[in-house]
């Protein structure tokens, strides 16, 4: 995550970097206006809660009868990618979206960005679904970074890599021809918190701030930047426990981590800011 303490927010159907962020906007696309959590009920039976934004998540099956109409999108290292990734799929190292002048991990300027996603043969509407090796954040982050910069047709492979070949799907070492497409990149700034619009939502009523470290972050225990600890009223949501623990991880089902959140305070009338 950019900066460590470096929050994201998202509202609507935008989503932030981290995994347990993705997951919010699955569920209900917390900060925006929306219906009541209580799943709708028939007169004989109570229908099974969903995520409500499904369509950012994709599933292998789907991703392999659509190949030849979506632009595949391999967020692991240039190395991992060579060693075999989905058939037609591009590389594009999340580490090569990040700004190289300008403070750790935080995304790179808009002309950075649509050279990046032009040669790929990415424009404003095409259909894009991201992957990384499954129980990963590096997918995660380049979906926020082209929804920041208005590529809004984007979605993560649920799963990942490592259910693709799980499932004998097809695989390739060989790096697609592709054409050039024109990318426009114009920036959402309400996605993307300040220091400042931080400190804002501190105590402030309707906010839910998630911190998606472990619990040793989260504690102070396990220190990775100037200061242990976390942000004041955050409460801990460890992007980790949002995955099964089989040998390719997939979301939890949309219940689960629904309880999961809501345990939490993090319900779907909150504005939530996730880092």
């Amino acid at each position: 995550m950019p900066g460590g303490f470096k929050a994201m927010r998202h509202r609507g159907r935008a989503a932030v970097i981290a995994a347990v962020s993705l997951a919010v906007v699955l569920l209900a696309g917390c900060g925006a206006k929306v219906a009541s959590t209580t799943p709708a009920k028939s007169s004989t039976t109570e229908k099974p809660f969903t995520f409500q934004n499904a369509g950012l998540l994709w599933e292998t099956g789907a991703l392999a009868q659509k190949l030849d109409s979506v632009r595949v999108v391999d967020a692991r290292p240039a190395a991992d990618y060579a060693a075999g990734h989905i058939q037609g799929a591009v590389s594009l190292p999340v580490d090569e979206t990040f700004n190289p002048t300008g403070p750790k991990q935080m995304a790179g300027p808009a002309d950075q960005i649509e050279k990046l996603l032009s040669a790929r043969g990415i424009g404003n509407d095409t259909v894009v679904v991201v992957y990384d090796n499954g129980k990963d954040t590096k997918a995660s982050r380049v979906f926020w970074t082209l929804e920041y910069y208005g590529q809004t047709k984007v979605s993560v492979l649920n799963g990942g890599f490592a259910k693709w070949k799980k499932e004998n799907l097809p695989v390739s070492t060989t790096a697609p021809t592709v054409t050039p497409e024109k990318f426009t990149a114009r920036a959402n700034p309400v996605l993307l918190d300040t220091k400042d619009s931080m400190l804002a939502a501190l105590n402030k009523p309707g906010v839910a701030i998630v911190d998606a470290r472990s619990p040793q972050e989260y504690k102070g225990e396990d220190v990775r930047s100037k200061r242990g600890g976390h942000i004041p009223g955050a409460v801990n949501i460890n992007w980790t426990d949002l995955f099964t623990g089989d040998d390719a991880p997939v979301f939890k089902p949309a219940a689960e981590i629904k309880k999961m959140y809501e345990d939490q305070g993090v319900t779907r009338d909150k504005d939530v800011h996730a880092y």
